[in-house]
């Protein structure tokens, strides 16, 4: 009887003794909340912390870095110093072929000439626009703008904008990049910039030294002659432009579009040919944009993308747009035969 009276009360000792020895230390365990804690104040890293919107935004945006741009800086000598002789390359004002893919110049023709460049001058109201819908909390594609008079009273090529209508951001950069509208790229630019024009030139102009353009003058968002003058670029600057315009997926989306329904819930919509012809008659033309007036003649600049392989042509200076297309054609397709 004794041994089992002892043995309970030893397992009882023992039990004792193991719950005290497993409790940790002071110094083992969790420190007091702190006051913030015991008000109820979120921590920044709990994913259900309470914060508002605001705060949540602002904690995001001090982690994610916006998008960095990069263009070549410097290019190097071309590759080849003539062309075959099925290109005539007699034709072409200024020229420049590059190989993005890897790093070459594979042909040019006085690229670091500055010449007149006409609705190419869009390239940059579209890369300004894309930039500020990265960067901006307050745009989107989905952003509606509504038509202005200033806009509406743009000549040349256009989508006949009316002070009546009001339409996506999206759908506007589509008009651009398909139909060259000037109507939509001063909207789009007035609209950026808060209804100061000026203030978006210098943007541009801006944007041009940032990238290495060092050959380039805007004088408006459209490519329209200013009097005796116009927008001005080289072909290499315009192959820069090109190259962060493609970091941006919708650009060539976009630019590829043989044809486009705008203004597709109207009785009547307004259907877009695409301006650069290359997009179905060249393998693999994927952009970027035509242009014209009578002193920067017919041009172009078109990136391409074979095989995981791209390249961006620039050709300025043509007397017809068949001319313009048929000698860039050939230039691409010889460009993509080159190792």
């Amino acid at each position: 009887m004794f041994k089992k009276i002892f043995g309970l009360v030893l397992l009882a000792h023992i039990l004792v003794i193991a719950y005290f020895g497993l409790r940790p230390g002071e110094s083992e365990r969790a420190p007091p909340a702190t006051s913030a804690e015991t008000s109820g104040s979120p921590s920044p890293f709990s994913s259900d912390n309470g914060a508002s919107e605001l705060e949540q935004d602002d904690i995001l945006e001090a982690v994610v870095p916006k998008k960095e741009i990069v263009v070549p800086t410097e290019f190097s000598p071309a590759v080849f110093s003539e062309l075959p002789a099925g290109i005539d390359s007699a034709t072409v004002g200024t020229g420049f072929l590059f190989d993005a893919t890897h790093n070459r110049v594979l042909w040019e023709k006085e690229s670091e000439k500055p010449v007149r460049i006409a609705s190419m001058t869009k390239m940059m109201t579209a890369l300004l626009a894309f930039e500020d819908i990265e960067n901006r909390d307050d745009l989107s594609l989905d952003t509606v703008i509504k038509v202005t008079n200033a806009a509406y009273r743009m000549g040349g090529s256009q989508v006949w904008l009316d002070p009546r209508e009001s339409f996506s951001l999206r759908d506007l950069l589509i008009t651009i990049m398909v139909k060259s509208a000037n109507d939509s790229s001063y909207l789009v630019g007035e609209y950026l910039a808060d209804g100061d024009m000026p203030g978006f030139i210098q943007r541009m102009n801006d944007r041009a030294a940032e990238l290495k353009m060092t050959s380039t003058h805007f004088l408006n968002a459209h490519g329209l002659p200013e009097g005796d003058t116009g927008n001005e670029a080289s072909c290499q600057d315009l192959a820069r432009l090109a190259f962060a315009l493609l970091q941006f997926e919708k650009a060539a989306e976009w630019a590829s579009l043989p044809k486009y329904t705008f203004r597709a819930e109207a009785d009547q919509p307004t259907i877009l040919d695409n301006h650069n012809r290359l997009v179905e008659t060249t393998n693999g033309v994927d952009g970027m944009k035509t242009g014209y007036t009578r002193a920067a003649g017919y041009c172009v600049t078109a990136t391409a993308l074979r095989d995981d392989r791209r390249l961006i042509a620039v050709t300025t200076g043509f007397k017809s747009s068949k001319q313009r297309d048929a000698f860039t054609k050939a230039l691409i397709d010889w460009g993509y035969r080159q190792d």
